[in-house]
């Protein structure tokens, strides 16, 4: 058999004979399998490979996840740290400007509105913030969000022409088809804004729109408008108003009454000079459209019209003047955590003396000095003299003006000085006076809060309630005071007033005394709440004479300096003379008084000569100790007598029969 006998199609053919024939393995000739792969078996490494890729899967997804949850913590870390800052020192400016542009940057809703809100509530001044924090709101939030931070920002800061403007552009681009809308926020920012010395961009900003609007007598009355406001721009304003009624006819400015009203005018001028002109009595809206285009009378009512204005530009001129010094005085017009220079704060401060002056004058508009106020707050919001000085001014206006106080206090207090304590207690009172007793009592609430060390704070809070008759709240007060005192003699001080409190404005002698108990077991070195405790033992009616003996006696016993014990043994001295029942506890009261009078004086004496045994010269200045005498309580140390009548000389207020009541003889 021939060779291609046993070839088909190039495939060699394998020999029935020899089945264990080997086939060749090239490529040409690629191995047959005799039988397919059972289908258990396929599916089996079918699901393994699947089982791997599944596997590949999860395994990408948990990195990811384990990814992304790094960058959360990292991004919470760095958060936490900037947050850190601020509120260890809520006054650093500069953390929060760091806190703020990473929140920024981030572009996380939550985070970032809470770091805005926080920083914009402390510094509310900052225009520069409420914009960026709007653009904020523009990439994350809402539209509606949007317009509640611009809302906020220019409540915030009314004056700031840059904001404004921003907030315009926005309304502008959202509302386009909406004129409207759009004039109406125009002139709601002219309403807070127009008359502010630096408004001239924010009457240009209202101007080019108008201008595209192509709604020109719209644009004449702004020009009008704006040339009655002394501002920094008023010439270069001028010069704008001139350029345009050179450029446009008067009919295409005004409306049409007045337009012919003022046409009427120009020809009945030109009548009276001589011109007789057709048609000159003819009425207005009868006259012919080449009789209106008449160049002559087109030039001679612009020049009426700038007559007119320039009269009013001279007179806005002439205040813009008068203000001009002051107004080159101010370096700093913007908020700042730095301080300002003396000479600004004098500039401000002579600034709006000067407006006061002359807008009390007939003709003055008081709403300058306002305005002035508010523009020296936004440069000197952190000096208090100028908010006191402002609530000062609207005080002494006449009308209700007290919404308005309460409002600058609310900015001072909340916004720009959460520390200050006279402007808070100011505050307090005042929101006092008006009976609103709540709002009083939390904003010393939240002063002590700051100040938690100032016990004269507690004290107001205290007087406050018990003014309002909320004696129980009073009572809280003070036996959370003494509680949180720093330290045993500020407990004991504030005992001695709760103690106070207690027997003469709720008559509880009984409570008052187991104060004083409670103050002296802590504090028996105290000797004020010895003397405390006899004036309420010796005001308690009827009166507990032992008691108030062994009160004395026990104040002796202390570890205190002699001039204190001098001064108990003389109160006692005094007051078994006074309403002691037995002469014998007298007499031996008076001989150990005298025994202490010698004590202390020979020890007196002993430190004197020891003192003068030192001098050089070794001699005597024969200075002595002279000490009072037992019996005459007039021949008291100033010390001794102001005590006892801080203290003890209260018997005037005794019933007339108080002798009868206590045992005592005829003379009571």
């Amino acid at each position: 058999m021939d060779v291609e006998d046993n070839v088909v199609g190039n495939v060699p053919l394998v020999d029935s004979d020899k089945p264990d024939q080997e086939v060749s393995k090239s490529p040409e000739n690629p191995p047959v399998e005799d039988e397919e792969e059972p289908p258990a078996k396929k599916s089996k490494v079918a699901e393994e490979a699947l089982k791997k890729i599944e596997a590949a899967k999860l395994l990408r997804e948990k990195e990811k996840q384990e990814a992304e949850e790094k960058a959360k913590n990292a991004d919470k870390n760095e958060l936490d740290k900037f947050w850190k800052t601020v509120k260890d020192d809520p006054t650093d400016f500069t953390g929060w400007t760091h806190l703020l542009q990473f929140v920024d940057g981030k572009n996380k809703v939550e985070a970032g509105e809470e770091a805005f809100n926080a920083f914009l509530k402390r510094y509310p001044y900052c225009y520069g913030y409420w914009k960026k924090f709007a653009d904020f709101q523009k990439r994350n939030g809402t539209p509606e969000r949007v317009m509640e931070v611009f809302d906020q920002g220019t409540a915030a800061i009314p004056l700031s022409t840059d904001l404004w403007i921003h907030y315009l552009n926005h309304c502008k681009t959202v509302k386009k088809d909406d004129a409207a809308l759009i004039r109406r926020e125009y002139e709601r920012a002219m309403s807070s804004c127009g008359r502010e010395w630096r408004s001239d961009k924010l009457w240009d900003h209202y101007v080019k729109w108008e201008g595209e609007e192509k709604n020109y007598p719209q644009v004449f009355q702004l020009y009008q408008r704006m040339l009655k406001i002394p501002t920094h721009g008023l010439a270069r304003n001028y010069e704008a108003f001139i350029a345009l009624m050179n450029e446009h006819n008067p009919k295409e400015l005004m409306d049409t009454v007045d337009f012919l009203i003022l046409r009427k005018e120009v020809i009945a001028a030109k009548t009276s000079e001589g011109d007789s002109s057709n048609d000159t009595d003819a009425a207005p809206g009868e006259d012919t459209e080449s009789e209106l285009k008449s160049a002559e009378e087109t030039q001679a009512m612009r020049e009426k019209i700038v007559f007119n204005v320039k009269k009013v530009f001279k007179d806005t001129e002439d205040k813009m003047r008068l203000r001009l010094k002051y107004e080159e005085g101010i370096k700093r017009p913007y908020f700042h955590v730095k301080p300002l220079e003396r000479g600004q704060l004098k500039n401000w401060n002579d600034y709006i003396d000067f407006m006061k002056k002359e807008m009390s004058k007939d003709g003055g508009d008081i709403t300058e000095v306002e305005i002035l106020y508010e523009r020296s707050l936004i440069a000197c919001a952190l000096y208090e003299e100028f908010w006191t000085n402002y609530i000062s001014w609207w005080e002494s206006r006449e009308g209700d003006n007290m919404d308005k106080i309460r409002s600058i206090y609310s900015r001072a207090c909340v916004n720009h000085l959460p520390t200050k304590v006279d402007l808070h207690e100011q505050w307090a009172a005042f929101e006092e006076s008006q009976g609103d007793f709540d709002a009083a009592s939390k904003i010393l609430e939240n002063l002590e809060k700051a100040h938690p060390e100032l016990i004269s704070l507690l004290m107001r809070r205290i007087n406050l309630e018990r003014r309002r008759g909320n004696n129980e709240k009073v009572s809280e007060l003070y036996e959370a005071a003494i509680k949180a005192a720093p330290s045993k003699t500020t407990a004991s001080e504030i005992s001695i007033k709760f103690a106070r409190f207690l027997r003469l404005h709720q008559n509880n002698a009984s409570q008052a005394g187991q104060v004083i108990k409670t103050a002296m077991e802590t504090d028996h070195t105290n000797p004020k709440l010895y003397l405390q405790h006899v004036d309420i033992l010796i005001n308690t009616l009827p009166m507990d004479i032992p008691q108030v003996v062994a009160v004395l006696d026990k104040a002796q016993e202390q570890e205190m300096p002699d001039k204190q014990k001098l001064l108990f043994s003389q109160r006692k001295v005094e007051f078994l003379e006074d309403f002691g029942a037995d002469i014998s506890s007298l007499q031996t009261a008076k001989t150990k008084h005298k025994e202490f009078v010698t004590k202390v004086k020979e020890a007196a004496d002993k430190e004197t000569g020891q003192a003068n045994a030192e001098k050089k010269n070794g001699s005597s200045n024969g200075s002595s100790t002279t000490y009072p005498a037992v019996t005459n309580s007039s021949s008291y140390t100033a010390q001794q007598a102001q005590a006892y009548n801080n203290y003890g000389s209260r018997y005037a207020s005794y019933p007339q029969n108080h002798g009868q009541q206590y045992g005592g003889g005829a003379g009571y």
